[in-house]
């Protein structure tokens, strides 16, 4: 399908007086797998809320961050809303002067293109230099910024640099470097995801939106699990019980499960992470957050929990979900892109992070999917090693190795060990971040 060639000029009646102007906005096309790091503009010439379906819907396969406004009953609960206006992706707790409340999310389930094509998982991690957090620092300290690995003699010199220049207000960016940005790795980049014997189409995302003056831009994009299992509890015949995990899709009549606009009105944190005072005030300055560790029953702890509160206009959404890095041992990180959580949306540690520092008090959040395309197992006849990274266990401890050795902060965050199952979606996940590096790693090896 061909995307559109236009230029968005968005009409001014009904939007607030107020207009947050996105800088260095980018507005349609994804980065392509040639290009993972830019973003290109789609120019539309009509006010955006006049877009017909068909528009939109070409907009979107470009830019998902158009998908709320999407005017398709069969991507939303049947009985509720078709879409939303424009108007309503802004945040309408905060101040009409914050710069944050033309921030949005979007959770994009749709794992698979309506003519059965795989979609593929490309995540698209933010661009500092064009968040306004960074706007008053010069372009060569933001791309110092960018590039510094926590750790190094490289890293302090750029930390008495920041010091030296920007005085006390250097341990602002200092914080986000040591909280936040020093846990970032290769984005996730997959077709498929395996766990067992079983594939499945990668497609789901959480994107980090902006409504502009003139566009709506991805400021970023991660790979996420949504919903596909549920606790199921077995008696045996001595009458003890055991809990074990069973398919559940929010499809169908379950549709109702997931509703199509929260809002995130609770910021936790983790016990990886050390909240002090200058967390309290990055929360202070976009509207609120805590130092709340959630857990789950109460002994697996969800970091970096950010509570998904259903609006009023769907009573029977599930409650108490949130968004949180990937944490139960049962439920692999390698899953993630496809539905394979208990009702959360999970994410990785990196973007757990960062989401937790992006996402303002109440933003929305709006989830829209078509039944048909949330969710596809692949059926092959092929054996399941063809679509595995390593074709046994011989193979998988090579890599285990590799990566202990020359990514070995990375190996402790994925918690990937010496020697293991080679299937499991731990090493999987592991292999998919630093795919490149470790073919190299290999092509050099064989040749010498």
């Amino acid at each position: 399908m061909q995307l559109l060639d236009k230029f968005l000029f968005l009409s001014l009646v009904g939007i607030s007086s107020f207009w947050i102007s996105c800088s260095n906005a980018t507005d349609g096309k994804e980065a392509t797998s040639k290009d993972t790091t830019s973003l290109t503009q789609i120019n539309v010439k009509k006010p955006i809320d006049s877009l017909t379906k068909e528009e939109i819907w070409d907009l979107f396969l470009s830019n998902p961050c158009y998908l709320p406004l999407l005017k398709d009953s069969n991507f939303w609960e049947k009985g509720t809303r078709v879409g939303f206006s424009f108007n309503e992706l802004f945040n309408d707790s905060l101040p009409e002067s914050s710069p944050y409340r033309n921030r949005f999310l979007v959770g994009d389930f749709n794992a698979i293109l309506p003519n059965g094509q795989n979609r593929k998982i490309t995540e698209l991690y933010p661009k500092l230099i064009e968040l306004p957090e960074f706007k008053e620092l010069p372009k060569e300290l933001i791309a110092k910024i960018d590039s510094v690995e926590v750790g190094t003699p490289e890293a302090q010199l750029l930390f008495d640099e920041l010091k030296s220049r920007l005085g006390k207000k250097a341990e602002v960016y200092i914080n986000f470097i040591n909280k936040v940005w020093k846990y970032k790795m290769v984005p996730i980049s997959r077709e498929y995801s395996i766990e067992n014997n079983n594939i499945y189409s990668a497609g789901h995302t959480i994107l980090m939106c902006e409504a502009c003056k003139d566009t709506i831009k991805i400021v970023g994009k991660f790979a996420t699990s949504p919903k596909r299992q549920d606790i199921g509890i077995r008696t045996r015949p001595d009458g003890s019980q055991v809990r074990s995990y069973v398919e559940y899709f929010p499809t169908g009549k379950r549709r109702k499960y997931y509703a199509g606009m929260y809002r995130i009105t609770s910021k936790n944190w983790e016990t990886q992470r050390k909240y002090d005072s200058l967390d309290i005030a990055r929360d202070i300055e976009v509207g609120g957050g805590n130092n709340r560790v959630t857990f789950f029953k109460g002994n697996a702890e969800l970091p970096n929990f950010l509570l998904m509160q259903p609006d009023k206009s769907y009573p029977n959404a599930m409650r108490q979900n949130g968004i949180h890095e990937v944490a139960l041992r049962g439920l692999s990180r390698g899953m993630l892109g496809t539905a394979n959580s208990i009702g959360c949306l999970r994410v990785s540690d990196f973007g757990s992070k960062f989401l937790r520092w992006w996402v303002p008090q109440n933003c929305k959040l709006f989830i829209s999917y078509n039944d048909t395309l949330y969710h596809k197992k692949i059926n092959t006849r092929d054996s399941i090693s063809n679509y595995l990274p390593f074709k046994n266990k011989s193979e998988g401890d090579a890599f285990r190795t590799w990566i202990n050795k020359y990514k070995p902060e990375e190996a402790k965050i994925l918690e990937i060990g010496e020697s293991g199952d080679y299937r499991n979606g731990y090493i999987i996940d592991g292999y998919y971040y630093f795919k490149q590096e470790y073919e190299k790693y290999l092509s050099t090896k064989n040749n010498n």
